[in-house]
């Protein structure tokens, strides 16, 4: 009987160390499963097919310049809760846009060229290395255009064309 009670509490142990074994697996595996969902970043970019599909993330609509053609429709936001919008020209020239008043252009670091107004609308004109972009606010939206090179002038041209799309 004593031989029958080692060996039923060695098979107890043993099996009392397989279930510590598997809870600390399950265990250790959860807590990677969390940790991972703390660290997945999703990417806020999505590139629209159309400027009417931008339109649809967004919201509201985004002025086009007709005589360029367009590389890429981005919004930036999650889902149909973007609340940016980006047009990059074959150009390599980007409007952006974004609803309500702060600076939309994502360039920092920048020196300050001028202020003055276009159709009624303060610009502020910006340089930063080899691009030369405006920022503007105009009825609760606020937007920037930016292109390489450093001609105020061909900036402002392509400015107006956006002011008369917004007005």
């Amino acid at each position: 009987m004593k031989e029958k009670l080692k060996l039923f509490g060695r098979i107890m142990t043993f099996i009392g160390c397989i279930g510590i074994m598997l809870f600390g697996a399950l265990f250790v595996m959860h807590k990677d499963q969390n940790k991972d969902d703390l660290l997945e970043i999703s990417n806020p970019l999505t590139e629209a097919k159309s400027i009417n599909e931008m339109h649809d993330y967004l919201g509201y609509k985004v002025p086009l310049i007709e005589d360029k053609e367009v590389s890429k429709y981005i919004v930036i936001g999650k889902g149909k809760h973007a609340i940016h919008g980006r047009i990059v020209y074959k150009d390599k020239s980007e409007f952006d846009i974004e609803q309500g008043e702060l600076d939309v252009s994502g360039i920092y670091g920048s020196k300050l060229l001028k202020e003055e107004s276009i159709s009624g609308i303060p610009i502020k004109i910006y340089i930063y290395e080899d691009i030369i972009y405006g920022i503007w606010t105009y009825e609760d939206y606020s937007y920037s255009y930016s292109m390489l090179g450093s001609d105020p002038d061909n900036l402002n041209i392509e400015i107006n064309k956006i002011i008369s799309l917004i007005r």
